[in-house]
């Protein structure tokens, strides 16, 4: 398991380099100096992305990293209208820099996960900060998340089961009355995106 973990951080600062950033999502990631940003959970989001997310949908990007990676390819390759939120001022600095680089038009502002979000969303999309499967922050901002989400927003979670207890994310999912609309996976990948929605939405 040890060498498994090893394994997996090294392929994600290989990901994480700007080649890759431009193979695998189209997007120009050199103007940040902020590194180790792309892993298994931000490649399978995309999936989710892709098949769930439409042109005239609204997307709220929770903790977009120092990249903004999905936003900016929501809004060039789907082109649905996104908000990008970051509680790290050197974060929202790097994503507006990346941003401006690769001509997205895209909203980016700081936030705590929904404080201060104004308007109506149709997604709120989130890869929660798991460092190690005994992070219990992790699973406090996720319960955060379920707790403080708007009633008709659908969400998509992403976590990687060597950080993330999966069947505790799913506890947490349906204990706040959300039903899993699907679980996305890819083979050799160890996260899985869950789609949600409030139950009766």
């Amino acid at each position: 398991m040890k060498m498994l973990k090893l394994l997996v951080k090294a392929i994600t600062k290989i990901f994480s380099i700007n080649f890759f950033a431009k193979l695998l999502f189209g997007v120009d990631c050199s103007q940040s100096s902020i590194g180790y940003q792309i892993g298994f959970s931000t490649i399978l989001m995309k999936k989710a992305l892709k098949k769930f997310v439409k042109s005239d949908d609204r997307v709220l990007d929770i903790g977009t990293g120092a990249f903004a990676i999905h936003a900016i390819w929501i809004k060039k390759n789907i082109g649905a209208e996104v908000t990008a939120t970051e509680i790290s001022d050197e974060y929202i600095e790097s994503a507006k820099r990346v941003a401006k680089a690769n001509n997205a038009g895209i909203k980016i502002v700081k936030s705590d996960l929904f404080k201060g979000i104004k308007g109506k969303f149709d997604w709120a999309i989130f890869n929660p900060p798991f460092r190690k499967m005994e992070d219990s922050n992790g699973y406090r901002i996720v319960e955060r998340l379920l707790k403080e989400a708007p009633k008709n927003i659908k969400l998509m979670i992403v976590s990687n089961a060597f950080y993330a207890d999966q069947k505790r994310i799913v506890g947490a999912i349906k204990q706040n009355d959300y039903s899993i609309i699907e679980i996305a996976t890819a083979f050799l990948n160890p996260s899985k995106v869950y789609v949600a929605e409030k139950a009766g939405g």
